[in-house]
């Protein structure tokens, strides 16, 4: 009983910074028509790229601990899954992150078919967490572990460099 609440509570909350982050996307594309971007450039407010990993977590996170808590080998499988998803992340932070608008807290980005196709595949696999969470061949609960762990570290790791990034040229040191 206890966890179909933490899950309701859980699906709400996805929910409303769903809502969030598609309220500020509409703001980020009314800023984009009137801002000074290269083709293939959109302006979006910086609080979406915080709020990202959130969402990932809540999406897949009851289905990654599951999984994890199995055995020692989906433990060691989901730490090299994370670890390759670090180096991803701030791949994909470099490559998107043009600069920061600090007058609307803004980030204008290149866009990236990438992060459209990553919350897909976290809702997918959060539809069909109970069929997961079922699934007896080790190799394929094993490749999940390692898919799940790459995928939510690889959206901290990315959200982190651009945080990082934003806030050094909106607080640039003067000696």
């Amino acid at each position: 009983m206890m966890a179909s609440s933490s899950n309701t509570a859980s699906a709400y909350l996805v929910l409303v910074i769903l809502i969030v982050i598609t309220i500020l996307g509409r703001r980020g594309v009314r800023q984009s028509k009137v801002a000074n971007l290269n083709k293939g450039e959109r302006q979006r407010p910086i609080l979406i790229t915080w709020l990202d990993p959130l969402v990932a977590l809540l999406l897949i996170g009851s289905v990654i601990w599951g999984l994890i808590t199995r055995d020692f080998g989906h433990l060691v499988i989901a730490f090299f899954g994370g670890a390759a998803g670090v180096p991803v992340g701030v791949a994909r932070a470099r490559t998107m992150y043009v600069r920061a608008v600090q007058a609307n807290r803004s980030v204008v980005f290149r866009r990236s078919a990438l992060e459209y196709g990553l919350l897909s595949l976290l809702l997918v696999l959060r539809i069909v967490e109970g069929s997961i969470a079922k699934l007896h061949s080790d190799a394929a609960t094993l490749a999940l572990t390692a898919l799940l762990a790459f995928a939510l570290v690889e959206s901290f790791a990315r959200t982190i460099d651009i945080g990082l990034r934003y806030h050094r040229e909106t607080n640039p040191v003067t000696n």
